[in-house]
């Protein structure tokens, strides 16, 4: 086995087209754009501040495994710690080939002075982040990564340990529950905060920059979490914003026009990155125009409110507004984004709604001293 760090243009797009390999015939697997990974990979604006290794495994030279190295400097400057990420890491049902493509990180990190390696991860927890535990057998919305149920067992051999768990729910779509009808007009009635919405791309994209700065104020405590940059932002705004649908993004707004609170939901596009298998072109852009004009599940992507609001229930609003549109939409099933397993958001899906859990996934940590 040998273990060889990405350097060519050819190396890259093996890199990222190896999962189509490892996953094919696996029907719970959604592949990312080619095109969108390779720019996360070579063009991201987190690529200002973080440093970046890329690792591919051979046996036989065929490729058995694939690892991303992440040293964040603004994460670890900002956070006080010494952390190196590991990310973009794909496998065959092989221990020893995990083992040699995370301990090439490992190396890595302690020669740059690291204590700690951690994943998988990319750049932020607004990419793709953790690994799937449980909730092998359905397939994962386009902003989570797949694994196969060995990828946990071969990192905790390893000596890796739980840092945090995320849980998602699929919730039915059915009538607004009437104790969140209730709350709901009990927090207008108390709170001068009101929910407004857009009809149009272009006046969506024109609240972009503040609704993603309401994002960093929302998020700042969150886990793994750094403000995004001003060109982060310019980025996000022109990715999401690009596709999304007006009718199901909301913010919420105090008595001054002051935006405190954020809400993006998108129809779910899973099934459509699976025909399109990584290709926009020439025809892989169909499914997803038709999944984003007819569809049976959406994707609760991003709610927040910021921290002077956080305790005032005035979340309960867009919940309401959300069932409503979704009822409207003709959707069978909402599923929400990836919480942390201590998020008292997780009591309303199980306390007021016909919900279940979807999957389980884990952030691991190591100590590499």
């Amino acid at each position: 086995m040998v273990i060889s760090e990405v350097k060519t243009k050819k190396e890259l797009k093996a890199f990222v087209q190896f999962p189509r390999k490892l996953y094919k015939g696996c029907p719970y697997y959604v592949p990312p754009l080619d095109n969108a990974e390779l720019k996360e990979l070579t063009s991201h604006q987190a690529l200002d501040f973080c440093t970046v290794k890329l690792w591919l495994a051979y046996e036989n030279d065929q490729i058995v495994g694939r690892i991303a190295g992440i040293i964040n400097h603004r994460y670890n400057e900002l956070k006080n710690q010494r952390r190196v990420r590991f990310g973009w890491f794909d496998v065959i049902d092989n221990q020893d080939v995990a083992s040699a493509l995370l301990n090439t990180v490992e190396r890595w990190g302690r020669e740059n002075n690291l204590d700690t390696i951690c994943g998988p991860s990319r750049f932020s927890n607004m990419q793709r982040q953790a690994m799937l535990v449980e909730g092998f057998d359905h397939p994962t919305s386009i902003e989570a990564d797949y694994n196969y149920d060995y990828y946990p067992k071969f990192v905790e051999n390893l000596g890796f340990e739980k840092e945090v768990d995320y849980i998602q729910y699929k919730v039915k779509v059915l009538e607004v529950p009437e104790a969140i009808e209730r709350m709901a007009q009990h927090v207008s009635s108390k709170s001068k905060v009101t929910i407004r919405q857009y009809k149009s791309k272009v006046a969506l994209k024109k609240i972009g920059t503040e609704f993603f700065n309401v994002l960093n104020e929302s998020y700042q405590d969150i886990f793994n979490f750094i403000p995004l940059t001003d060109k982060e932002i310019e980025s996000v705004v022109k990715g999401n914003f690009g596709v999304a649908v007006p009718d199901l993004i909301s913010v919420l707004e105090d008595e001054n026009g002051k935006m405190v609170g954020i809400s993006f939901c998108l129809p779910s596009l899973s099934s459509a990155f699976q025909k399109a298998n990584g290709k926009l072109f020439p025809f892989g852009f169909l499914p997803i125009l038709r999944s984003l004009r007819k569809n049976k599940y959406v994707d609760m992507y991003l709610t927040g409110v910021i921290p002077e609001y956080a305790n005032t229930g005035i979340h309960l609003l867009y919940h309401k507004q959300l069932n409503e549109v979704f009822l409207r939409h003709g959707f069978e099933y909402a599923f929400t984004s990836q919480q942390l397993e201590n998020n008292p958001a997780n009591h309303i899906w199980k306390k007021y709604y016909n919900s279940e859990p979807l999957s389980r996934r884990r952030c691991y940590k190591k100590s590499i001293l």
